[in-house]
């Protein structure tokens, strides 16, 4: 049979894992949504670079 002592450890331990588990999905969202908002800047960068010095001449 558990103690207090063991059960409140166990509840301490499965609340921590919650709390690292939630700031891990957090972070990787947050990761997610900064690269693409990077790759559509960039892409956007890149045309415009083209539209202005590689089509220039034409």
């Amino acid at each position: 049979m558990r103690t207090e002592l063991e059960e409140a450890r166990t509840t301490m331990h499965d609340a921590s894992q919650l709390a690292t588990a939630m700031l891990a999905l957090i972070f990787a969202g947050a990761l997610l949504v900064t690269g693409q908002l990077f790759i559509e800047q960039r892409a956007q960068h890149d045309v415009a670079y083209a539209t202005n010095h590689l089509l220039k001449p034409l």
